[in-house]
Order: C-alpha cells, then structure tokens, then sequence
C-alpha cells in the first residue's frame, strides 16, 4: 500500500513537469523525490540506492541526502568521515548548504582537524552562493575577528560583518537582527 502511494505521488509529480522537462534535470528533481519517499518509509536501502545513482552524475543533493544516512546511520553504520567526503563533494560543486556544513565542522572540528581559515573560506563561500545560514556564520566570524573577540574587528571586518549579516536577516536568518543591531550600536 505504501509503495503504491508513493508510486502515485511521482507519476502525479512527473505528470506536472512542463513538456521536455525530463531533459534539464527535473527527471533528476523526481529521483530525488522518490528517494525521499523511500527514505520516509524506512526504506533505506532503496533511498541509498536511488541517491548514489544520482550522486554519481554530480547531483549535489543526493550527495547530501547520502552525508545524512552516513551521519545519522540510518540503513548503514554511522560514519562521519564518510558522510563528511559526500559534503566535501557537494560543497566542491558549489552547493551552498553543503559549504556551510563544511565550514562548520572545520570551524568545530568536528570530523576533520579544526582549521578556523578553512572553515573561513568554506563560510565564505556558502554566504557568497546566498546561503542565509552561511551568511550568518560568516558575518560572525568576520564581526569576532575569526573567533579572538568582538573587540578584536577591524572596522573593516566589522563592516563587511555587517553586510554579511542584513544579508542573512533579509533572507529570514532568525538571529541575524540581534547581531546587526549589536554591530550598529558597536560602531
């Protein structure tokens, strides 16, 4: 019954792709979506499966999706390492989202060796592909002089900081607005 539905939700999905879609990645968008479904029904073999198909023609978010069944552990053993290599691919090609996970776990050292410039570059990165998120830690980063103190900022750090951080609450980073109003009454 379960894979029956499932199997409805994806033809109802295809069946609302604007004609010649399949060829322009959309077939891809409902692949992913199918490995969603199976991963929603516990079917974490067949998600893993359907997501290494994809991962293997670049598909940043099926690279993702596979980071978090190695992290989580779920249908495989729990690996970090091997989940971080799925974000460290994803993040080389330009995905957004993973640059900011990478730039976290080198900013923690969580998973690799902690490296403040690494995690600096990949937060860079992640707020220059318009990530809120990654904007957010960047700004942080900047505002803090790389995590020595907020009265350690240049005043240029300070001002690309702030940038950085309207960018984020612009784009609905809930913390955002108290650090831009820190920043402002700092200046």
């Amino acid at each position: 019954m379960r894979s029956r539905a499932a199997a409805t939700m994806f033809a109802l999905a295809a069946a609302c792709l604007p004609a010649g879609a399949q060829e322009d990645g959309s077939r891809d968008a409902v692949r992913n979506l199918e490995g969603y479904a199976h991963y929603k029904m516990g079917q974490y073999g067949e998600a893993r499966r359907i997501w290494e198909e994809l991962a293997a023609k670049g598909n940043t978010t099926a690279l993702i999706n596979l980071a978090n069944l190695f992290e989580q552990g779920q249908g495989v053993e729990a690996d970090r390492v091997r989940a971080l290599a799925y974000v460290r691919e994803a993040a080389e090609r330009g995905d957004a989202r993973a640059q900011y996970d990478l730039g976290l776990a080198y900013e923690k050292g969580d998973g690799v060796d902690r490296d403040i410039e690494l995690a600096a570059g990949w937060l860079k990165r992640s707020a220059e592909g318009g990530n809120p998120d990654g904007q957010f830690a960047y700004g942080v980063m900047l505002a803090t002089a790389k995590g020595r103190g907020l009265d350690k900022a240049s005043a240029s750090q300070r001002a690309e900081a702030l940038d950085w951080l309207r960018k984020a609450k612009a784009g609905g980073h809930v913390e955002a607005a108290d650090y831009v109003r820190v920043l402002e009454g700092a200046g």
